[in-house]
């Protein structure tokens, strides 16, 4: 199954949904201090590298799902929470924009957990609502990656959703990790003596680490976390960055006063930034190319780490796989009286659309050849399509049939002439062969000039 991934960044979503076997066709990254590092890392995706303002949607590729994390500074604790007073804020609506635009079978969007603050709570039910109203189920969970055997306390929201024509329930993946992964698990094995790196020199290796003044803001709350513990979240700020569990404790003080045991300042280091990508569960064969360190530490610190976006990726998946088999399951055994809705198309083009979709309509305005839902009471359990000498007999969905205006027809890719349908779903990864089950061109009733109509099975066979 082919995605596309937006604000994809050094690739970390990315590389979670290729291990769990999806294609990554194309991303789209504005950062130019990340371009090296994902194209070296992504060979056979295409990046586009410019502003996603600036993108047409025409110039996406047609694909099952998109992938994406807004910028999370204007929900962040971290940041001003200026929510959408903030341009970047706005980004969020056009990620939605852009999902509208194309109508993917899934999507996948990631933020911080302060997009759930109560703050922001109109916003996200305005959220919610745009995505549900353009043809979507919706499911969200505020998860945290050391569940899912991530060695990090990092919360974070994942919002879910399937095209509401699929008729898909998706639940999220329950944990994975029976236990934490501690520090010692998965950086303790790094023996190599780490460099220290200044903000305006370049960094050769990425086993450097950022040898900057500690700011005020870093005395604020306890930096270190002991060997056999996970760590704290990884940053995006690399003036943050989590001390190295060698360090000597922080002295806690008063409430946001910690401070360095006196005469040990020089004891105490950051993470390096391969460290950090460790923690972030990328594999070592993961080549940073990136030569200023704090941009490096932004890149990795931004990521979603790669074992959660895996198991994320994993129960898409199986979902995806799983309403297949469901459908699969009810294949053959057609018995004379299973209703079937016999429906037009106009041409190979046309059939690609639908077939890419699993989607088909019929109009419902009054017009000549229309249908209303009572006519598809109850719901036909198959599809036959034709045009002229050729059919093709597909599996409906259960999903009961509901009506859709001519904009959400247009967004799934059709040229619709009227106002008003009823849409349909469908299983096109399986075409009946119809020879053997009796069917043939002389079945079709081609009454009305191919308008729609519902019959049986047994009336085809006559």
């Amino acid at each position: 199954m082919d995605v596309v991934s937006f604000f994809a960044g050094c690739g970390g979503l990315d590389l979670g949904f290729e291990q769990a076997g999806f294609n990554v066709v194309w991303a789209n990254e504005f950062d130019k201090s990340i371009h090296a590092t994902y194209e070296k890392n992504h060979a056979g995706t295409i990046l586009c590298k410019d502003d996603i303002n600036n993108i047409s949607p025409k110039d996406i590729p047609d694909c099952d799902g998109f992938i994406g994390g807004p910028p999370c500074q204007s929900w962040s604790v971290g940041g001003k929470q200026k929510g959408l007073d903030d341009e970047r804020g706005q980004l969020f609506l056009t990620y939605i924009g852009m999902i509208k635009a194309k109508m993917p079978k899934f999507f996948v969007i990631e933020n911080v957990k302060g997009l759930l603050d109560e703050k922001f709570k109109d916003v996200f039910e305005y959220f919610l609502t745009q995505l549900e109203e353009i043809g979507y189920d919706v499911k969200y969970r505020l998860v945290d990656a050391v569940d899912y055997e991530v060695p990090q306390n990092r919360e974070r929201v994942f919002l879910v959703g399937f095209r509401h024509d699929l008729g898909i329930d998706y639940h999220f993946p329950q944990p994975t990790a029976n236990k934490s992964l501690t520090l010692k698990d998965v950086i303790g094995d790094i023996t190599t003596t780490p460099i220290p790196c200044e903000e305006n020199e370049s960094m050769t290796d990425s086993n450097s680490y950022y040898n900057g003044k500690f700011g005020p803001y870093y005395y604020r709350g306890n930096r270190r976390r002991s060997w056999d513990k996970p760590s704290f979240t990884i940053h995006a700020t690399g003036y943050n960055t989590p001390l190295h569990p060698s360090s000597p404790s922080m002295i806690y003080n008063a409430h946001e006063d910690w401070s360095f045991i006196k005469g040990k300042y020089r004891e105490y280091r950051r993470l390096t930034v391969r460290e950090c990508a460790r923690i972030q569960t990328f594999p070592d064969n993961f080549e940073i190319d990136c030569p200023n360190i704090i941009d490096a530490y932004k890149m990795i610190g931004n990521a979603v780490p790669v074992r959660l976006s895996e198991i994320i990726a994993i129960s898409i998946r199986e979902t995806l796989e799983a309403a297949k088999n469901e459908r699969q399951l009810i294949r053959g055994n057609i018995k004379p009286d299973d209703r079937v809705l016999v429906g037009y198309y106009k041409g190979y083009s046309h059939l690609k659309i639908i077939t890419h979709q699993g989607f088909y309509y019929v109009r419902a305005d009054g017009r000549k050849g229309s249908l209303e839902i009572e006519d598809l009471q109850p719901l036909p359990r198959l599809l036959l399509l034709h045009s002229k000498q050729r059919m093709h007999l597909y599996e409906l969905t259960n999903v009961e049939p509901k009506y859709y205006g001519k904009e959400y027809i247009e967004r799934l890719g059709f040229l619709p002439s009227g106002d008003t349908y009823i849409g349909l779903g469908f299983d096109p990864s399986f075409s009946y062969k119809l020879k053997p089950i009796g069917i043939d061109k002389d079945s079709i009733q081609l009454k009305d000039q191919y308008a729609p109509y519902v019959t049986t099975f047994q009336e085809l066979l006559r």
